[in-house]
């Protein structure tokens, strides 16, 4: 993703120094190599950062900007009331949760994407560059295991479920309560918006999904359901959802929208 640290995605003048368990793994050109576990030289690193002062911070003020902006047009869609539920819907039920501190998991899909986008989270789990989709609800486990005191939620879409459904039963049968919120198009949505981006809307295959019911899915395996078709029951779910004290599934039929995507406009 950074092109092993050469230009231009890092700075051709930048010094690199590598840090691996490994010392095979070593690449030539480094400034530094160190044989060592990562981890730990991480913490070594953040302990001695806490003692300097450090004046740059251009980067990180570009990125906070970066993330408050959003289009115009999501302020009415958080709000929106139309029939499927707009994703951003489903996000503005989601945040005051994650403010009141608990954790966000989302993996990959258009809804991941949207979720990833709609949502800030002080502490979140992410399915990283390599973009996996199915990773959510074993990411949460280990989450809630990590985290015993707060609330963990899952959110994902219908088809990335499927991959790993019935690890709510191992949540189940480890008394973790973790919440997974499915954003249910009733569709492959990741590949329908690449099939209608290369072949046009008429010639899609293979990409339909039933509408299930898979808060029905949750209660059999000893979990909690909770199906929402309507914008005003979603806090409602997700509040019996997280109080239930087992493993919950909110089942949400969303619009199958395509994934966010925006710049924001130059300043001058």
């Amino acid at each position: 993703m950074v092109r092993f640290a050469q230009a231009p995605a890092v700075a051709a003048g930048c010094r690199v120094i590598q840090v691996d368990a490994d010392a095979a793994s070593l690449r030539a050109g480094a400034a530094l190599g160190i044989v060592a576990d990562p981890a730990v030289v991480a913490d070594q690193l953040a302990v001695a950062a806490r003692g300097r002062a450090w004046g740059h911070r251009a980067w990180g003020d570009e990125i906070t900007r970066a993330r408050a902006t959003v289009p115009a047009p999501w302020a009415d869609a958080r709000r929106s009331a139309r029939t499927p539920i707009h994703p951003l819907r489903v996000c503005a039920a989601l945040q005051p949760h994650l403010d009141r501190g608990a954790i966000l998991v989302a993996d990959g899909g258009e809804f991941g994407q949207w979720v990833q986008a709609g949502l800030e989270a002080e502490t979140r789990l992410i399915n990283g560059p390599a973009g996996s989709i199915g990773s959510a609800i074993p990411m949460a486990i280990a989450a809630k295991l990590r985290h015993p005191d707060r609330p963990v939620i899952a959110a994902l879409g219908d088809g990335t479920f499927g991959f790993h459904a019935f690890e709510l039963d191992t949540a189940a049968r480890y008394r973790l309560p973790v919440v997974t919120v499915i954003g249910n198009d009733a569709r492959w949505n990741a590949e329908h918006q690449l099939q209608i981006q290369h072949y046009g809307a008429g010639r899609t295959v293979g990409c339909e999904l039933a509408p299930s019911r898979y808060d029905r899915l949750a209660a059999a395996l000893g979990g909690h359901g909770e199906h929402v078709e309507r914008a005003d029951d979603l806090e409602p779910a997700l509040d019996r959802a997280l109080r239930a004290g087992i493993p919950a599934v909110v089942n949400v039929a969303i619009e199958g929208l395509p994934a966010p995507t925006y710049t924001a406009a130059p300043s001058h």
